[in-house]
């Protein structure tokens, strides 16, 4: 006996199991979160830098307002007039301080926020791309008449020398960005 041999036609569909669509439908998933968590970080990133940007900017603002307060006191012959309220544009030590006893300088209260700097100190113009003009406080906080001097021993006799402390505030393109930087200047006047 001959054994009959069936032959399948070749054209028949195979079963398929699927497994390179799921493969498929798993990469991609994986593309898109390392697609999103890619976006998260150019936006955290970018607001970074721009915060960066906004508190640079508030710095050098008040920067800018401790230079005008510096050369003001430079151009002045004579020892500029204290006041306690601020009115001679040098204020007397500490006259602004809501309360002296409880150990804060004054620029960390509370109640000294940016409507106080509007209304208490002096303002310069003409610093663009800020939400407010900076501003600075000169007060006087102490004179020295003794100590060394380039000129002992030369007849000439010891200038006193006072300090002023510059407290300057200064805000970038968002008015809640705001630096404050602080120097002690000191001058022999006449």
């Amino acid at each position: 006996m001959k054994k009959i041999q069936k032959h399948l036609p070749t054209n028949l569909p195979r079963q398929q199991s699927g497994a390179i669509l799921v493969f498929c439908l798993v990469f991609l998933s994986i593309l898109t979160v390392m697609g999103t968590s890619g976006m998260e970080t150019t936006v955290l990133e970018e607001r970074m830098s721009s915060n960066m940007r906004d508190h640079t900017l508030a710095f050098q603002s008040a920067e800018s307002a401790l230079k005008n307060a510096e050369a003001w006191l430079l151009a002045q012959d004579d020892l500029p007039l204290v006041s306690g309220d601020g009115s001679t544009t040098v204020w007397s030590e500490d006259a602004m301080d809501p309360s002296g006893t409880d150990g804060k300088y004054w620029w960390d209260h509370a109640n000294i926020d940016a409507a106080w700097w509007n209304t208490n100190a002096d303002a310069i113009a003409g610093v663009a791309g800020v939400a407010t003009q900076p501003t600075y406080i000169i007060e006087e906080y102490r004179t020295v008449d003794s100590g060394e001097s380039l000129g002992t021993g030369g007849g000439e006799a010891p200038r006193s020398r006072t300090f002023h402390r510059i407290t300057a505030r200064g805000v970038g393109v968002n008015a809640n960005t705001a630096v404050r930087v602080q120097s002690t200047f000191v001058q022999s006047y006449n």
